[in-house]
């Protein structure tokens, strides 16, 4: 009994994959476009090498733009940057200037109301000592009468005067704590600083390179909306920094294959 022959797979059947692989195999069978002739080797070979492959990855990336490429001079000065970051954001939390000046205020005002009161027990024990304080009882017994508020006034000042002195200087071992630390990293933070003064000047001639420019990149002609409208020079150049930083950031760690 003679075999029967295979059943060709329904449409449905047919995979996503196995339909590509069909579509090569037509290809290849295909005249070449060049000569009309079949079976040509070398012609195949250099018209397929014009198709990619169904695998082969796109590249997605944009292509860089040339004043986009960072030199290792303009990379140095972002290291440093980087760094005098890192230092800052690792350093102790200070306390809020608002509450150590509040602090010194009150520390001052309890100090001052401390020797008002020291005063007006040294003067009262002065009058009670004259002899001729005797010759007035009722006079005598007002100021005894007021000496022994005022020491206990003394003594509730005395008191406040030390819980506000306390505070004062917990907040105070806070800020020295920071000062001492960044103190120690003076060298590193100094460094960053001057290199954010350099890098300003290598952004703004930058962004006056991109300004010359007969057609201006689309990201800097509609992204910032250039030129700028008259009156609002100072605001756009600010952003026009700022997004520049962005920017070099972006290409700095950017890794061209």
């Amino acid at each position: 009994m003679a075999a029967e022959p295979a059943s060709t797979p329904l449409p449905s059947q047919v995979t996503p994959a196995q339909l590509i692989g069909e579509i090569s195999r037509l290809v290849r069978q295909l005249p070449c476009p060049h000569c009309g002739q079949e079976d040509a080797g070398s012609t195949r070979a250099h018209y397929q090498a014009l198709v990619p492959a169904a695998r082969e990855p796109y590249d997605d990336v944009a292509p860089l733009d040339p004043l986009d490429e960072i030199g290792d001079e303009e990379r140095w000065l972002w290291r440093l940057v980087e760094e005098a970051e890192r230092v800052a954001e690792a350093a102790p939390p200070g306390p809020d200037p608002r509450q150590v000046a509040l602090a010194e205020q009150r520390c001052l005002e309890a100090y001052e109301a401390e020797q008002k009161v020291q005063a007006r027990i040294h003067a009262t024990i002065a009058a009670l000592a004259q002899p001729s304080s005797w010759l007035r009882p009722r006079h005598r017994a007002a100021l005894a009468r007021h000496l022994r508020e005022d020491r206990s006034a003394a003594v509730l000042t005395a008191i406040q005067r030390g819980r506000i002195e306390e505070i004062r200087g917990r907040l105070r071992a806070v800020s020295n704590r920071r000062a001492d630390y960044l103190t120690m990293h003076r060298a590193t933070l100094e460094a960053g600083r001057n290199a954010r003064v350099e890098l300003t000047r290598v952004l703004d001639d930058l962004i006056d390179r991109y300004a010359r420019m007969t057609q201006p990149p689309a990201w800097f002609k509609f992204g910032l909306d250039y030129p700028p409208e008259p009156g609002t020079r100072r605001e756009w150049l600010q952003q026009a920094r700022e997004t520049m930083i962005e920017r070099r950031r972006a290409n700095l760690h950017r890794v061209l294959l």
